[in-house]
């Protein structure tokens, strides 16, 4: 692949061809595009006359303009082939011979266009040399009766012949029309070609082809070949088999990668812009059944998918139904036996499993997920949001951040999710915050204003039935909001951090929390245990009971006991150490004077030190001088303490 590449103006639309076996696709291209055009590559395709893969020429408009060209195959066997090519066309010639009329590849090939969403094109009755004027005009009312209802209908029908060039010049000028007049691909948005070949070049290795569905690449770029986790240099283009230094949507191109083996990429992978695009193995989908099927489709079919130019086993998961008949609409779910790459509004096909019949097509939404034990997973109303998104950029973002429930979203998921630019999507966002139709509730955590509403009322709820239930608890462990309210940590902490502002909420010690002025009313008992407590700490300081052995002492029940211990501590009166020591406040800022002073004498305290300073011993010390390193008012050094930075504050 040389890398002197010479200017050329070529549209960003692929023509292509649809038909029966042996219409005369390929002749028909050669006497548009020239002789020297031959889409028939293979060996075997020149030895039987058969077209069998997917074919590339290029078409020099009488204005110099060039336009690519796929000749996809007719015969029934090579639909796989023809569907893989078809996927990159912008505008259709549906070939018709003349001296045959409409056959089964006729009607198959036109509801594939159909299905993928194509919207221009014209009819070519090719082989008008060999028949009447009278069979002419039959086989063009045939074709008009076949186009009723279809993107075809009131296309124009050229009667030509390959052989003598009759109706050549006049099918070239509107072709000319047509693509000129085709919405261009987008070539600003990310770069994703799917793979239609892979081989190997002498002195250059691996080369992969294909028609880009969006974005432009440059020599020294950066790619990723999707699904999986691969990556490569572009060393050498060829954009129409001549070499070029940039190639974007809609041309036909050839990249040389390096760093990547010829063996690691396969049709259906796609080249791809590093770090965007994800794998996905279930897609949601609106699926339409073509009319000619004979059955039904069930749910849980399993079908054969054609999206991109990847060809696999998929499963119909139809929503909100079990059946969807003939010629009907309806939304469902693809899940696939291996990944795909695919964006908001790439279209698809499904045939049977056995090859033989296409049973319909539709539009992709997304990425599906998988409804888990919370049961998130949405339903039709999800569907019809997120088709609007397709057309409506605002409505794509808010559709995805409500999709994320109390999970939240950030702004780099909503780029790989939706496939759009940031610049697209920060004014929609902008405007969706400042209605409060999103909230961002901390660390770039976006969630759907109407999600954060929810969640907040569940977290209010939660502690109103948490006070409820135990009226002497010093307040909730934060820690276990997430599971009630079926959130994300960051999420449930941001929501809790804008009830804590507005004051419904109050932060108490060890993480926990209780609604906003909320305190615990003892009982007149309650009060008289609580003083015992104290009481008791207070007799002896360095002769207390622990903890679990305070029940018996004061006539309560554990549990009691233990809130009224939390409430005591909460309030600065009692301190718990470890093993269940427990001193009174007052004892402790004793220590810490005594602490404080003696290491300011001596520089240090060593634990026998402190029965000396406090009449404390062993047993109460070792878990004394660990709380004192743990609240930073001593440091150990070895065998020492010396004073940390609480204590010299």
């Amino acid at each position: 692949m040389a890398k002197q590449s010479v200017q050329r103006d070529i549209l960003p639309v692929t023509l292509g061809t649809a038909g029966h076996i042996d219409h005369g696709k390929t002749t028909l291209l050669r006497a548009l595009a020239g002789a020297e055009q031959d889409t028939d590559r293979l060996a075997e395709e020149r030895e039987r006359g058969l077209t069998i893969d997917v074919g590339y020429a290029e078409l020099v408009l009488d204005d110099g303009v060039e336009v690519g060209v796929v000749d996809v195959p007719g015969h029934e066997k090579f639909i796989r082939n023809m569907v893989a090519g078809a996927t990159g066309i912008d505008v259709v010639m549906l070939v018709v011979a003349a001296d045959d009329g409409v056959m089964p590849q006729t009607r198959e090939h036109l509801q594939i266009m159909s299905l993928l969403g194509l919207r221009s094109g014209v009819i070519v009755l090719t082989k008008a040399d060999t028949v009447d004027a009278e069979m002419v005009e039959l086989v063009a009312s045939e074709v008009e009766d076949l186009v009723q209802g279809t993107f075809l209908e009131g296309a124009q029908a050229f009667p030509v012949s390959g052989v003598t060039g009759q109706g050549i010049d006049a099918l070239r000028a509107h072709v000319a029309q047509l693509v000129k007049a085709s919405p261009p691909r987008d070539a600003q948005g990310f770069f994703r070609m799917p793979v239609l070949r892979v081989f190997t070049s002498p002195g250059f290795g691996t080369v992969v082809t294909g028609i880009p569905s969006s974005g432009h690449l440059a020599l020294g770029d950066r790619v990723a070949v999707r699904p999986g986790d691969r990556a490569g240099r572009v060393r050498g283009l060829q954009v129409y088999h001549r070499p070029a230094d940039t190639a974007s949507a809609g041309h036909r191109t050839a990249i040389n990668l390096a760093e990547l083996e010829h063996r690691k990429v396969r049709r259906g992978d796609v080249v791809c812009t590093p770090d965007v695009f994800s794998d996905a193995a279930l897609l949601d989908v609106k699926l339409h059944v073509l009319p000619s099927v004979a059955r039904a489709l069930k749910h849980n079919t399993e079908v054969r998918l054609h999206v991109g130019t990847l060809e696999c086993a998929a499963r119909v998961l139809l929503v909100g139904l079990k059946r969807l008949e003939a010629g009907t609409t309806g939304w469902a779910r693809l899940k696939l036996d291996r990944e795909a790459v695919i964006a908001p509004g790439d279209r698809f096909i499904i045939r049977t499993s056995s090859h033989m019949a296409t049973l319909g097509g539709g539009i992709i939404l997304g990425a599906g997920r998988y409804a888990g034990r919370r049961k998130q997973s949405g339903g039709a109303a999800e569907f019809e949001e997120r088709e609007r998104g397709l057309d409506d950029p605002r409505v794509a973002v808010e559709a995805h951040v409500r999709r994320a429930r109390l999970n939240g979203t950030d702004r780099a998921a909503l780029i790989r999710a939706l496939l759009r630019r940031k610049e697209e999507i920060e004014p929609e966002l902008t405007g969706l915050i400042a209605d409060g139709h999103v909230v961002e509730v901390g660390r770039g955590i976006l969630v759907h204003g109407e999600e954060a509403t929810r969640g907040t009322d569940a977290i209010l709820g939660a502690l109103d039935r948490f006070h409820a239930k135990q009226p002497l608890a010093v307040g909730m462990k934060k820690a276990v909001l997430p599971n009630i309210v079926r959130g994300e940590i960051a999420v449930v902490d941001g929501l809790v951090g804008a009830l804590l502002a507005d004051g419904r909420v109050d932060a108490l010690s060890e993480g926990r929390v209780r609604r906003g002025g909320r305190a615990p009313e003892l009982s007149g008992v309650q009060q008289e245990r609580s003083d015992a407590i104290l009481a008791i700490l207070g007799k002896d300081p360095w002769q207390t009971p622990r903890a679990h052995e305070l029940p018996n002492l004061v006539d309560g029940l554990n549990a009691e006991v233990e809130q009224l211990l939390a409430l005591l501590e909460h309030g600065g009166r009692v301190v718990h150490l470890r093993d269940g020591v427990l001193l009174l406040a007052e004892t402790l800022a004793d220590v810490q004077t005594k602490v404080r002073a003696h290491c300011a004498e001596h520089g240090s305290l060593a634990p026998a030190d402190v029965k000396r300073l406090v009449g404390a011993t062993r047993k109460y010390a070792i878990p004394l001088l660990e709380y004192l390193d743990q609240i930073g008012f001593t440091r150990r050094q070895g065998d020492v303490r010396v004073l940390g930075p609480k204590a010299q504050s």
